[in-house]
């Protein structure tokens, strides 16, 4: 059986916003495609980040104050004295970039399924970006296209049991 690689299966018509969006843009584009994270692009199609809801929500929810102690008194770190709204409101046009994630793992299309859903699997994440041999984005793979794709397999072979029979 031949090897089937991530660009027979990985959605080519991949969501992505720019590297110049504020997040007050991403936060739509999220919202509006039903998606939970985006690759973030340079002018060229490059992968350049990674912004994910998760990344917005960890900006606005409420920190617990910080101490450390140097042998005597503590001395404070940080105060977290703002509301959720006003963190939401001061994220408003902010650069997509201070948030997102910079070193950004990505595949190529001809690599194979297996070792993708593995590398998804171990990282725990929901999707990666697919680069060509320059680096610019040509879709994304996620573990519900892989999830799809192995239950095709499941189903047409049962199918085919069936035939035989």
């Amino acid at each position: 059986m031949e090897t089937v690689t991530v660009g027979s299966i990985m959605e080519r018509d991949a969501y992505s916003c720019s590297a110049q969006a504020t997040l007050k843009d991403v936060t739509k584009s999220l919202i509006d495609r039903g998606v939970s994270s985006l690759p973030v692009v340079d002018d060229d199609n490059h992968v350049v980040g990674f912004i994910s809801d998760g990344d917005i929500m960890r900006a606005i929810a409420e920190h617990k104050t910080r101490s450390i102690f140097s042998g005597g008194a503590p001395t404070m770190l940080y105060y977290d004295d703002e509301t959720i709204e006003q963190k939401v409101l001061s994220l408003r046009e902010r650069n997509v970039m201070e948030l997102a994630t910079r070193k950004v793992l990505c595949v190529t299309e001809n690599q194979s399924v297996g070792r993708v859903a593995d590398t998804l699997a171990k990282k725990k994440f929901k999707k990666l970006p697919v680069i060509d041999e320059h680096g610019r984005l040509v879709g994304v793979i996620r573990r519900s296209s892989i999830m799809r794709y192995a239950f095709d397999l499941l189903f047409h072979d049962n199918e085919n049991k069936k035939q035989d029979e």
